[in-house]
């Protein structure tokens, strides 16, 4: 079988240009994050979780974002230790927590969430506002069911 020729035009390698777009998207966050805040990339992404989403346990947090659960759990112990995070006791689940920020925790994503704001701006700016929309909804259509992808494959 011949190799692949790379063809921006083309449907192949989706996966690698979305790589490439993520980590000159996120390197710059993640490292004005850790220099700034002391947040690593997985105490970010439990943040931005605990903030956004409806999940409010590490199971789901996990589920959310495809993370490792060690890297879910270390954020989750290490947001708790320094006052961003709380964990609740789950009356419906004994052996989970519920987690939620503290009002540390809030100012903290609002940081996070000035930062990823900039970064959209200038991913977005080469796009008219329709194909922003459009690019949008296309992006929500992919993500939503890709919490079910298979996790090898």
């Amino acid at each position: 079988m011949p190799a692949l020729r790379f063809d921006p035009n083309s449907l192949a390698w989706i996966g690698l240009r979305l790589t490439v777009l993520s980590t000159r998207y996120m390197g710059p966050v993640n490292a004005l994050l850790e220099h700034d805040q002391g947040l690593s990339r997985d105490d970010v992404t439990v943040t931005i979780c605990l903030s956004i989403t409806k999940a409010t346990s590490a199971q789901e947090i996990v589920r959310y974002t495809g993370r490792p659960k060690n890297s879910v759990s270390r954020a989750v112990a290490s947001l708790e230790e320094r006052g961003f995070l709380r964990r609740h006791a789950d009356e419906s689940d004994r052996r989970s927590s519920r987690l939620s920020l503290t009002a540390r925790g809030r100012r903290i994503f609002d940081r996070i969430a000035t930062c990823f704001v900039e970064r959209d701006g200038l991913m977005l700016e080469p796009l008219s506002p329709q194909e922003r929309r459009d690019f949008n909804r296309l992006l929500n259509k992919i993500a939503t069911p890709s919490a079910d992808w298979p996790e090898r494959g």
